[in-house]
């Protein structure tokens, strides 16, 4: 039977099965399970606050309104990333400028390029989303000292560190998917963090209006504001706290198979090299052949291959790929290889042998 390996897939352990079945049937809507998993997000992190959601876009839409972005305001990020990013920046009709990456397949560096963000920053820049590509840390002090608000999405990052910290630790408030694609998971969510009070009761209201039911019976109706419905349930707290406990151990995992790769990959296509602040949620290589043949190709062996990033967000907005060359060296280069905890010796053979006859 052929082996089928997806691009993603979640880590789930007996560890994981245990915590459903130590949630009492009274906790399941009481909230306090989401209560311990904001905490111990939080503190993980080294922040005073954390808001478990529902996405990751969710997260990202609640520290735009939490930092006042409305429309015309001016919203920096690299084209380079998640579509998401642009989703979010839309729901408050705010103006996305991008900004070219990175290119450097060694340190597995395909951030944002903080030469080309200097040179893009206007006096209608309101914010930068400094997202932390594959699992490697983008230049986040130099980009906070510049004195704009940071959003750090340190969703493909999150376990890492940068100098001594934990990335997620840096910005005005950052953001994070736990999909069951990405480093850990509550099954679908996401995470706003902060040390700000003030944010952290901005995004709260916004972002939770069943919190305020009580206290709006006991006074007179205040102004219409909007508010949305984003929560997460307690069952996906619970696997989020029993996914928080293994984080460490994932993170290990994701480096081991990365050493893995390298040893044997070595000669088949440029490969990045093993660092401590690579965490490798993505396993990103630079080909000779076409992104999109290899990928064909991959399938019909049972292997699902990503882009890295496909498309950029440039080119939903329609604008012209010498913009931003990195980005378009990167989209016709660039292969990126499953990597997760749950991968099989098995499967880790599997691919490196496939691999080495398709690249």
């Amino acid at each position: 039977m052929k082996i089928k390996i997806p691009l993603n897939r979640p880590t789930l352990t007996k560890k994981d099965a245990d915590s459903f079945k130590k949630l009492a049937v009274s906790d399941l809507f009481s909230g306090e399970t989401i209560e311990k998993f904001e905490n111990k997000f939080a503190r993980y992190l080294g922040r005073r606050y954390a808001i478990a959601v529902n996405s990751g876009t969710s997260a990202l839409h609640l520290a735009l309104m939490a930092l006042d972005i409305k429309e015309k305001d001016e919203v920096i990020c690299p084209s380079y990333t998640c579509v998401a990013l642009l989703n979010a920046i839309n729901y408050v009709q705010a103006e996305p400028k991008l900004v070219d990456c990175n290119f450097d397949v060694e340190k597995s560096d395909f951030n944002i390029s903080f030469s080309d963000l200097k040179n893009k920053i206007s006096q209608k820049t309101k914010v930068i989303i400094v997202p932390h590509m594959f699992g490697f840390p983008a230049e986040i002090e130099k980009i906070v000292s510049l004195g704009i608000p940071v959003i750090e999405d340190a969703t493909q990052s999150f376990g890492g560190s940068y100098c001594g910290k934990k990335l997620g630790s840096y910005g005005a408030i950052s953001i994070f998917s736990v999909h069951s694609s990405k480093m850990i998971t509550t099954g679908n969510g996401g995470v706003f963090a902060t040390d700000s009070e003030n944010l952290y009761k901005k995004a709260k209201f916004f972002g939770d209006y069943e919190s305020t039911i009580v206290s709006q019976r006991l006074r007179k109706a205040d102004n219409y504001q909007i508010q949305y419905n984003y929560k997460i349930s307690d069952l996906s707290a619970i696997l989020g706290i029993s996914q928080l406990d293994q984080i460490d151990k994932f993170v290990e995992k994701r480096k081991k198979i990365a050493k893995t790769f390298s040893k044997f990959l070595k000669g088949s296509a440029q490969l990045p090299l093993l660092s401590e602040n690579n965490i490798f949620w993505r396993y990103v290589v630079e080909i000779k052949k076409d992104p999109i043949s290899v990928i064909k190709e991959a399938m019909k062996y049972g292997i699902d291959l990503g882009r890295g990033v496909y498309p950029p967000l440039h080119q939903y907005l329609k604008m012209d790929d010498k913009l931003f060359p990195n980005t378009k060296k990167a989209i016709f280069s660039l292969i990126a290889l499953p990597i997760y905890p749950s991968l099989t010796d098995e499967e880790i053979d599997y691919l490196i042998k496939t691999l080495k006859k398709i690249i």
